[in-house]
């Protein structure tokens, strides 16, 4: 049996030796640890804060008068090390465990004992006997990216750009576990080219890796990465697909439920829009449809992610129960040059207001039921 490591946490940017990114290259090659820091890029500068309404707009948790936060990802390179695909997990040979690698694997397994050979409290590691070897490669897809859609384009394809800006694709294959075919057709959408290899294995065993820290939730600090990589995606995608007006339906998933969603949507059609059930279509299919749109209307999930491909001075809606808060897409339009406006309305409401098949679908965490009538003049005055 293999001996145990203790792990010690490495926080990237305080931790590695900084260096400028020609250097960090070189390391790289040589399989050594460094960090350097892509290029600031706010796409932000002189966009719209945003609306809020909405009859609990005033227990939204955030200053609609102050812009979101914006990051600037590190650039990681690392040594000898094991990659865990399923998770995004980097750990170096000596139990360095890289920060921005595990920071979305830890909502979870907060203690990464999830991860094989994490002993629980995540303090020590039994390293794989049998992982498979790889001289190294370019490591961008967290644990939420294998099946969020949201955390998959804006924390893993900027991952990904900002490494190929950098020069650290270029003899270097991309990583990756098992992928689904939306997630190779965004690949191929945002990186024609990239030399793209996934692996079938809990563990891998690489000379050298080399990471992005974007890959830890970049959706809630986006910077001008999403205005780049937006671009790339849009001028790839298939033509002639879009609509005017788009509402991404909810009425198919089971976490969050809309009580009178049906209402609402036959509403939004004599209004002119297309209904929409994003989970139904490819990506290539979704980002065609949201290249000519100029609204989109749509509650809170991973699916507004959408939004970074509309074109520029378009408008978002996003309908936010108040146990359910965030400004992600926020501050993903505003780099973008879209719109947001944000109605925030009361929740939970009783669960058995919810139509009983939707309580009965696996997942299902609360029902929510905006007022109609408010909620349809918010949009009006949107159109």
């Amino acid at each position: 049996m293999t001996a145990s490591i203790s792990l010690r946490l490495v926080v990237e940017a305080r931790d590695l030796p900084p260096m400028l990114p020609d250097v960090l290259r070189e390391r790289f090659d040589r399989g050594e640890t460094g960090v350097a820091w892509a290029p600031e890029h706010d796409a932000s500068v002189g966009a719209p804060l945003g609306v809020l309404g909405g009859p609990e707009a005033t227990a939204w948790p955030f200053a609609i008068s102050e812009p979101p936060p914006v990051n600037v990802p590190a650039l990681c390179a690392v040594g000898p090390c094991w990659w865990y695909p399923s998770f995004g997990a980097v750990i170096g040979n000596d139990g360095a465990l890289y920060n921005a690698t595990v920071g979305e694997a830890r909502h979870g397994s907060a203690d990464l004992s999830a991860i094989p050979g994490v002993a629980s409290g995540g303090t020590r590691l039994v390293p794989p006997e049998d992982a498979p070897v790889l001289d190294g490669g370019a490591v961008f897809m967290p644990w939420g990216a294998g099946f969020n859609y949201g955390h998959f384009v804006i924390d893993a394809l900027p991952s990904i750009l900002a490494l190929e800006q950098a020069g650290l694709l270029h003899d270097t294959p991309l990583l990756a576990p098992r992928l689904t075919d939306w997630q190779r057709e965004l690949i191929a959408m945002a990186t024609p080219g990239v030399r793209l290899q996934e692996v079938d294995a809990p563990a891998v065993r690489l000379g050298r890796a080399v990471f992005a820290t974007s890959m830890d939730h970049f959706l809630h600090h986006p910077n001008g990465l999403l205005a780049t990589l937006a671009e790339r995606v849009t001028a790839n995608a298939p033509k002639g697909a879009g609509a005017r007006r788009v509402y991404l339906s909810r009425r198919g998933q089971s976490m969050r439920v809309m009580v009178g969603e049906a209402a609402f949507e036959r509403a939004l059609q004599a209004r002119g829009f297309v209904i929409v059930r994003p989970e139904t279509l490819g990506a290539r299919a979704q980002v065609a449809l949201m290249r000519d749109a100029e609204i989109i209307v749509g509650a809170s999930g991973a699916a507004l992610a959408n939004a970074v491909f509309l074109p520029r001075g378009a408008r978002v809606i996003e309908i936010q129960p108040t146990n359910f808060t965030s400004q992600w897409v926020r501050a993903a339009c505003r780099q973008v040059g879209v719109e947001w406006r944000g109605y925030v309305c009361a929740s939970p409401c009783p669960a058995h207001a919810a139509p009983l098949l939707a309580r009965l679908r696996r997942g299902f965490k609360f029902a929510f039921r905006p007022d109609l009538d408010d909620l349809l003049s918010f949009v009006d005055a949107a159109l």
